[in-house]
């Protein structure tokens, strides 16, 4: 069974409205090239710069991460968290009511050298 790149600290998340979000809560407990790595959990609450989702009225409300439904490592853990790999994706919450619900998923893992499943 192939593995999926791990998520590391400068990795980026992407929304359903174009923005973006740079991993920077990581674990230094285990590193791949120098930067932590992303541990469930810490996906969520991250903030989409250049989000294009709006209110009705046309008010800017960009998103904000929830946790993964998907793409959690089921064998590689850190303290007993799981990390999170770069097939990983979930829901998004706007910052601002009423406006849509969206998506997320892993636009960079931020390395190539460790794989997990």
């Amino acid at each position: 069974m192939a593995g999926t790149a791990v998520v590391v600290e400068d990795g980026s998340l992407a929304c359903s409205h174009q923005g973006s979000a740079t991993v920077s809560s990581v674990s230094s407990r285990l590193t791949v090239g120098g930067n932590g790595v992303l541990l469930s959990g810490n996906e969520s609450g991250l903030d989409f710069a250049g989000c294009t989702n709006q209110t009705p009225s046309n008010s800017p409300a960009p998103c904000v991460s929830d946790l993964a439904t998907a793409g959690v490592a089921t064998k590689l853990t850190v303290g007993g968290t799981a990390i999170l790999l770069a097939s990983a994706q979930g829901r998004t919450h706007p910052k601002v009511t009423p406006a849509a619900i969206a998506a997320w998923s892993v636009n960079g893992a931020g390395q190539s050298k460790l794989k997990a499943v």
